[in-house]
């Protein structure tokens, strides 16, 4: 009787049920404790030991009662069930292994087309939905690819926001040049080496076959037409397309100090406004400058000084994009880099110095005049 004493108690609430007296014999022969024992309009209150609840739970579905548990300090009595488990496991474990792969994919484009290339690309590169995240290429070597691949775009930029991947392209700068007509017909000539690949022209005559090698001055196109025994000098009009290798330098410091943003700041600041001019004109347009007077907004830039240093990989990965823009934007509207490898780089002291090759393709066709005894 001292080991029923010292167990706790439990509080049981049964609402009114045409089983309640059959349900408390039913106790009663399976040797459940009942403290006390109260019935009024409410239904049902007993006490018990808390040791009786599986009995009180295994007689309750027999009868299908629902009952109340709790304490004497009106606490319910919570009971984990294996499934209450599992289901708590997997509130918390689904999220997290959800969390683990990479869902979505989009890709931010002014053209449709570039948009399919640009998904056919992301899926050689193995990177597709249902990924894991741990198991996808890394940011750089996606840009690399796709910037070698798509000469008319000058960066990419990729943002990950847990399981979902944004892609946003952004195209070279187009720089169209003024066509200034010198005076007088012309022919056209060649303004530094290359292969010939194809013609754009609008008059004049052909000179120099296709895949044909020309080095600086040689004429390409001439404005001198022959109709029978006569010269008729029309003038040579239009472009050359031809690749070319272009050879850039440049130097770095080893360590690059920028302001980076990081935040900005906006104060609305409450300012009296003017009553006395809105009491001496009283309409709309007042009451608008009133309002507008009220208040002042001050915008604050927050930046910090940041540094990088300088090495391979950052050369590879955020300086030559960079410097593939700077070059793509002297090209022709028609133009472009058709590949790119760094032919060596030196490291002394502060100092970072390269050079770049370039395989290019552009019109490289200039102007020259006609002379009347030609």
């Amino acid at each position: 009787m001292g080991s029923i004493e010292s167990s706790r108690k439990i509080t049981c609430q049964i609402k009114p049920h045409d089983q309640t007296y059959s349900f408390l014999q039913a106790l009663k022969v399976n040797k459940v404790y009942i403290i006390k024992l109260s019935t009024n309009k409410s239904g049902t209150t007993f006490t018990i030991y808390e040791k009786d609840i599986p009995k009180v739970r295994k007689i309750r579905k027999q009868f299908r009662i629902p009952i109340h548990f709790s304490r004497p300090d009106n606490t319910q009595v919570i009971h984990f069930h294996w499934s209450v488990l599992a289901g708590l496991l997997g509130f918390i474990l689904v999220p997290y292994i959800c969390s683990l792969f990479l869902w979505q994919i989009s890709i931010e484009d002014v053209s449709d087309e570039r948009q399919v290339k640009l998904e056919q690309e992301l899926h050689k590169l193995n990177v597709i939905e249902r990924k894991s995240l741990k198991s996808l290429v890394p940011d750089s070597e996606i840009r690399q690819v796709i910037l070698a691949n798509n000469h008319d775009l000058s960066w990419i930029h990729i943002k990950r926001t847990g399981a979902k991947m944004h892609l946003t392209s952004v195209p070279a700068p187009v720089i169209i040049r003024d066509q200034v007509d010198k005076t007088g017909p012309s022919d056209l000539v060649a303004l530094r080496k290359g292969v010939i690949t194809h013609y754009d022209l609008r008059s004049g005559e052909r000179l120099v076959p296709i895949n044909a090698t020309v080095k600086k001055g040689d004429r390409l196109v001439t404005g001198l037409l022959k109709q029978g025994n006569k010269n008729l000098v029309v003038g040579a009009e239009g472009q050359v397309f031809a690749d070319y290798w272009l050879e850039m330098s440049f130097q770095l410091p080893t360590k690059i100090v920028y302001d980076k943003f990081v935040s900005e700041e906006v104060k609305i600041l409450q300012v009296s406004p003017a009553w006395k001019s809105f009491k001496k004109e009283q309409n709309v347009e007042r009451l608008i400058e009133l309002f507008k007077s009220a208040f002042r907004v001050e915008r604050n830039i927050i930046v910090e000084k940041s540094s990088v240093t300088v090495n391979e990989q950052w050369i590879k990965e955020a300086f030559m994009p960079m410097l593939r823009m700077r070059t793509a934007s002297t090209l022709s509207p028609n133009g472009k880099i058709k590949d790119e490898k760094i032919l060596h780089m030196t490291w002394s002291n502060d100092t970072v110095k390269g050079k770049v090759l370039y395989y290019m393709n552009d019109n490289i066709a200039g102007k020259s005049p006609i002379h009347q005894g030609d």
